[in-house]
């Protein structure tokens, strides 16, 4: 049964350690994303988001660290603008809860992806 092994209070996540009979170790990483869920759905349900989009500046998504750790994981890495189209699929796919807008990107324009 896996033991508790760190909190990090900057990004949330839990990391739980577990050791078999030979030795493996595996390392479990969780974070509690139901007030950010919440959150980006009361901008998406009002539209709060929406008005950037004329204003060249749009918050689509708000990616919490454990997110961002399982998209690396998936070779998507937030900083890099050439795997902004990727990115853009895989939330709007896996992740449609962190999204902070109800319509839909595809991942064109230049745009700049920052942390939660």
């Amino acid at each position: 049964m896996p033991q508790f092994f760190e909190y990090d209070p900057l990004t949330g996540i839990r990391t739980d350690f577990d050791a078999d009979e030979d030795g493996k170790v595996t390392l479990y990483r969780t974070a509690d994303l139901e007030p950010l869920i919440e959150h980006n759905r009361a901008l998406r349900n009002a539209g709060a988001t929406d008005k950037g989009i004329k204003e060249s500046w749009w918050l689509y998504a708000k990616i919490p660290p454990i997110v961002q750790l399982q998209l690396r994981a998936k070779g998507i890495d937030l900083n890099n603008q050439e795997h902004l189209k990727r990115a853009m699929q895989e939330i709007n796919e896996h992740y449609p809860e962190l999204k902070c807008t109800t319509k839909m990107h595809d991942g064109k324009p230049k745009l700049v992806i920052g942390g939660y």
